[in-house]
């Protein structure tokens, strides 16, 4: 039987087209050889405060260009800021830094009893001072708000502009909230053991069209309950989900432009949630709520994003007759009448 086996893949072989092939022509010239390696994302850097706890932070971009403190959702790592990489060119063109302080007992982190947002907030300021930056814009996705909204009501005076993608702000209604730390740490143990679950995306999700996202995703989560040998423990998890029972920072000193964009069918982070943010934040700029869309807008409007936290406001990214363009906003409603849609182009694109 196994001779059998061999001898019909040995024939097998021999008939497809292709497989006998002689190899591909070798290159006709060395190409520019470069002179530094390419990196593999930012890396995770140490910082001991004066009490002796350890901050990890990283840094990323155009040292010379405008500093963005960036916040990722519940359950993510100071490397979550790449999960944004397949705009990683619009990024560089705009010459944005990215700096990205981890949270309590995620990643490189460890964990501390009793940590609130001043906490974090106090963390943060201490990375910007030691990396002397001065200003920020602040992006914050998802269950990152609530620590935006302490780094910037902690440092009204250095925020440039706040841009807040489906970020949650305060549920004390929440079915978290009153159960005990360790019941619901016990709870949560089974996404937070498998971070494809945790990371999950529906199949009609547009995050579907970015190539190796999911993977990255899958990589992210390991990174954030695993890195350091802490095996999956739910225990930081449970504490941050209870942090949100809890009232939200106070931003009304924060005078600086904030956007905020929302799904209009966010089951997870819920319009009322955005309706907050824009009632509490003094000065709204931008409220742009996207119809029939879910968590995950926070990915599909990247683009739009990443203009606006350059400094460049009026303008909406969109595709229009196969070109990516940024239009005025005063053109962009004829434009989708016409069969423009919102974003670039390879939105559009079937993978």
């Amino acid at each position: 039987m196994r001779r059998l086996m061999i001898a019909f893949l040995l024939a097998a072989t021999a008939a497809t087209p292709g497989l006998a092939k002689a190899p591909a022509q070798p290159a006709a010239m060395v190409p520019p050889l470069p002179d530094r390696f390419d990196d593999f994302g930012p890396a995770v850097q140490a910082l001991t405060l004066p009490g002796g706890r350890v901050v990890h932070f990283t840094d990323s971009g155009d040292l010379g260009g405008r500093s963005v403190v960036f916040i990722g959702g519940t359950g993510t790592s100071a490397r979550a800021s790449g999960m944004t990489d397949f705009l990683k060119s619009l990024r560089v063109a705009l010459k944005l830094r990215f700096i990205t302080v981890e949270r309590n007992g995620f990643g490189d982190t460890a964990y501390q009893p009793g940590w609130t947002y001043a906490d974090y907030a106090g963390e943060v300021r201490a990375v910007l001072d030691h990396l002397a930056v001065q200003r920020f814009a602040g992006v914050a996705i998802s269950g990152g708000g609530p620590y935006m909204a302490a780094v910037a009501g902690a440092m009204p005076d250095r925020v440039i502009s706040l841009h807040m993608l489906a970020t949650a702000a305060t549920n004390p209604q929440g079915r978290q909230c009153g159960v005990p730390l360790a019941t619901l740490a016990q709870s949560l143990a089974g996404q937070v053991q498998n971070p494809q679950s945790w990371w999950a995306f529906p199949a009609t999700s547009p995050t579907r069209r970015i190539p190796g996202f999911a993977d990255r995703a899958f990589e992210e989560g390991a990174r954030t309950f695993f890195i350091r040998g802490q095996m999956g423990d739910p225990l930081p998890e449970a504490a941050e989900m209870q942090r949100y029972c809890g009232a939200a920072p106070d931003v009304s000193k924060v005078t600086a432009p904030v956007h905020i964009y929302q799904g209009g069918a966010d089951p997870l982070v819920t319009l009322d949630q955005a309706e907050y943010w824009h009632h509490h934040f003094p000065n709204v700029v931008a409220f742009r709520v996207y119809p029939g869309e879910a968590h995950d807008v926070q990915y599909r409007h990247w683009d739009q994003v990443l203009i606006e936290l350059a400094g460049i406001t009026g303008q909406t990214v969109v595709c229009q007759g196969g070109h990516s363009a940024a239009l005025a906003d005063a053109k962009v409603p004829a434009a989708l009448a016409k069969g423009a849609s919102l974003g670039l182009c390879a939105w559009q694109a079937r993978n």
